[in-house]
Parts: C-alpha cells; sequence; structure tokens
C-alpha cells in the first residue's frame, strides 16, 4: 500500500523535533504501529474491525518522581469496516493527526526496565478519509467519502488509556506497548437511514519505539 504523504509528513515532522530538542529530564521518542479500529453508531449492518497504521512522536516531560506529562503528535488511521452481508464490505479509512495530552504514572523512573501506565484526553483531525467497497461479485471499488454518502467532521475528541516498557540503554532506550483510544464525539455529519444519533471511533494500537535522552 502506497505511503500517504500525511504519514511522510508526520515522519518528516517528529525527526525534526528529535533534532531541535535537548535532551535532559525530558525524553523524545518516535513510534510506529499498527492500529485495529471500528466504528461505533451503525445500525442494521454489522461492524467489524480494519487494520492500518500510527506513526509519530511523543514527549515525556517528568513533573515528579514517578509522575509526567507525555504530549504527543502521531499520524493515525482509524474507521472500520461495514458487513452488508451476501459478501459485501465497505472499508472506510479515516486518517487523523492526533495529539493526545496524557498523564504517566512510571514504577521504575531510574531503572534500566520501566514498565508504565498512562491515560488523558486527545483531540485528531481528519485528514483524508476513503471507502473501498469490496465484494458483491464485482471488482473493489474505491471512493472519497463525501461521495459515498459519509461525511466526516473535522475535528474528534476522545480519551487514551495504555500502558508500555521502556527499555534504557543510557542516553538511547526503546520503548513499546498497548493502547485503546475511545472517540466520544460523533464523527459523522451524514444523517441517513443507516446511521444512530453519534457514530464514534474506537482504536486499538499496537507499537514500538526509539528514546532519545536520559530519565
Amino acid at each position: 500500500m502506497r505511503t500517504p504523504r500525511w504519514q511522510m509528513a508526520a515522519v518528516l515532522a517528529a525527526l525534526s523535533l528529535a533534532a531541535a530538542l535537548p535532551v535532559h529530564a525530558q525524553r523524545l521518542g518516535i513510534v510506529a504501529g499498527a492500529t485495529f479500529s471500528q466504528l461505533r453508531g451503525f445500525e442494521n449492518v454489522k461492524a467489524k474491525n480494519r487494520s492500518g497504521t500510527m506513526v509519530g512522536a511523543i514527549l515525556t516531560l517528568p513533573i515528579g518522581e514517578r509522575v509526567a506529562l507525555q504530549p504527543e503528535f502521531l499520524f493515525i488511521n482509524k474507521g472500520g469496516a461495514l458487513d452488508y452481508g451476501a459478501g459485501g464490505t465497505d472499508d472506510i479509512r479515516l486518517d487523523y493527526l492526533d495529539i493526545p495530552l496524557l498523564l504517566r504514572f512510571d514504577k521504575a523512573p531510574s531503572g534500566v526496565l520501566n514498565p508504565h501506565f498512562y491515560a488523558g484526553p486527545s483531540v485528531g483531525f481528519n485528514v483524508g478519509c476513503n471507502i473501498t467497497s469490496r465484494g458483491g461479485g464485482v471488482p473493489d471499488v474505491s471512493t472519497d467519502c463525501t461521495r459515498d454518502n459519509f461525511d466526516p467532521k473535522s475535528v474528534d475528541w476522545g480519551a487514551l488509556v495504555g500502558a508500555g516498557v521502556d527499555l534504557s540503554l543510557g542516553g538511547l532506550g526503546v520503548t513499546g506497548g498497548a493502547r485503546y483510544g475511545i472517540g466520544l464525539a460523533n464523527i459523522s455529519n451524514d444523517d441517513g437511514d443507516a446511521l444512530e444519533r453519534r457514530v464514534r471511533n474506537g482504536t486499538l494500537t499496537v507499537y514500538l519505539g526509539v528514546l532519545f535522552g536520559q530519565r
């Protein structure tokens, strides 16, 4: 699958941020991972997961011995698949620039191996939407969402909770973990019969990354 221009822009922005920031107590990370997302709010249609990617930058700012703020800048695929039966499905891909602001709790902030968990609000800005229709005895067809009766709103907001482990090796380290983002806003402007009053995102992400700077 061709890499979207927004995804490349997110990587370049993250690398630029890594080069520009000093590395004292704060720690910068470049992360990438896989997403498994679903849309909630469709009736008379079976909602299924779709897979995608996530890439971006995280910045850890300690505010105590075991507590830190963790702002992030992410490009992330969301959306879901709708199963209409008889082999016909619509794969709805929604691309967002997400900006979470997380409160992070570290179990062993000065150790080599540091388990942690975090939670907080997140706001997302829609930068793309595409629907691929499959099955039904016809070739796959991809269309813009606004031409296929699904008009996404430009802003989404919700909450994010997750946990991970950092492995520190001096000024460089690795991180990995899993998180779930639950959308709390209605993301669709469409009020067609197939929709309930609110259509919301739900996204599970599994990620790995590289860390710069010492804790």
